[in-house]
């Protein structure tokens, strides 16, 4: 996505037209986002109740859990790295404060 939409932003002259580009980028973040937390919602509260489960086997239950950590920690990098692809944008956080992979 970034990729197109650097070659749009480009080809596009007209600053009102940028400015639209970008907020439809930033609508596609925001609900993949919300979407996300929402899946990361359902999941663990799935994982939880399974877990609690006398039938459940431990070690499939934390691979699961380590699973959905993962994926979380990889929507955290690319919410952050799309907060600071643009030079006059202000990061929503500090570097050091930036989710490590």
């Amino acid at each position: 996505m970034s990729a197109a939409l650097d070659r749009q932003l480009l080809a596009e002259l007209r600053p009102d037209e940028q400015v639209r580009l970008l907020r439809q980028a930033t609508s596609q973040i925001t609900r993949a986002a919300n979407d996300a937390i929402q899946a990361y919602r359902r999941v663990s509260e799935g994982l939880q109740a399974e877990s609690q489960r006398s039938d459940t086997d431990p070690s499939e239950a934390e691979r699961m859990a380590q699973t959905l950590a993962s994926a979380r920690s990889e929507m955290l990098t690319a919410l952050d790295v799309a907060s600071r692809r643009y030079p006059w944008a202000k990061p929503w956080r500090e570097a050091e404060d930036a989710p490590s992979s």
